[in-house]
């Protein structure tokens, strides 16, 4: 919240500030009026036609800067004299949670065995809203490759932990009733993302659900939980795309085929980020 207030007031600016913060608009301005509600005034001048900083906020901007900044420091200190045993928050996506972060909180133990480790899953979008308000020491999303990156700017350092792949399978009876070439035959059921989730957004700017539909595709089931689209897709429901790193096992033993020779594939990283500034997350990383 503190920081959201911060960067209002360096921006100047809502819609600014809410790009820089990696956040909806309309999200921004909710939190800006929760911060409103706490201090019992408004922060925001709000016209019919724009939005500006609210004269009181602009005189008191220096002030409200140095104030923030002091509570932030007494949190660090705070956190740091805790219960004498380091402690890590992890932030990731929930599909990254099911597979690839015990892996990677694996790792992290393996380099420093007697390291507290706190996992926060959640959307992506909530996920860098979290990180960037400094509530996580390390940030684990999905980026695909060939997208516009987050727009952090060199405070922030990114890694890549590993290469994915958002591939379409199918299972249960569907699979049986492919055509020799492994192709849905006629029409076909399809368990798809919603348009706002990332995996939705990235599915349809690669064209890939055109394509599904332009084969005999139609939507079936919508869900924004890959977990939940691959139990889908096991029972026979219809085509979903899983992150490979989900699915390998099921591929392997035959219970999921690959269709991505027909309808695509979606190259993904998944990066790892963490301040520069914190500089126990930036030893961790180091050693991994």
């Amino acid at each position: 919240m503190f920081g959201d207030v911060l960067t209002l007031l360096e921006e100047g600016n809502l819609s600014r500030a809410a790009e820089r913060r990696n956040i909806t608009q309309p999200a921004f301005s909710r939190r800006i009026r929760a911060f409103e509600d706490w201090v019992g005034m408004p922060l925001l001048d709000r016209a019919p036609n724009r939005v500006g900083l609210h004269p009181t906020l602009d005189a008191n901007a220096d002030e409200i800067r140095a104030t923030i900044r002091r509570i932030e420091e007494l949190r660090a200190r705070l956190r740091s004299a805790g219960a004498g045993t380091a402690r890590l928050v992890v932030v990731t996506q929930h599909a990254l949670a099911a597979r690839i972060t015990p892996d990677a909180l694996g790792a992290i133990h393996r380099v420093e065995p007697t390291m507290t480790m706190r996992l926060r899953t959640m959307n992506r979008e909530d996920c860098v809203s979290f990180f960037v308000r400094g509530d996580a020491d390390l940030l684990m999303i999905y980026e695909a490759r060939g997208f516009p990156p987050l727009p952090f700017d060199d405070s922030i350092s990114r890694r890549v932990w590993m290469p994915d792949t958002l591939i379409p399978v199918c299972g249960g009876a569907m699979r049986h009733s492919l055509a020799s070439d492994q192709k849905p035959k006629g029409r076909f059921a399809i368990i798809r993302y919603p348009e706002d989730s990332h995996f939705g957004q990235l599915v349809s700017r690669s064209g890939n659900e055109t394509a599904m539909m332009a084969a005999g595709g139609h939507v079936v089931v919508e869900t924004a939980f890959s977990v939940a689209a691959l139990e889908l897709a096991l029972a026979g429901i219809g085509v979903a795309w899983i992150p490979h790193s989900m699915c390998i096992r099921k591929l392997a033993s035959g219970e999921l085929v690959n269709l991505g020779a027909h309808f695509g594939l979606i190259p993904l990283d998944v990066s790892l980020f963490h301040a520069k500034k914190n500089r126990q997350a930036q030893q961790i990383v180091a050693q991994l």
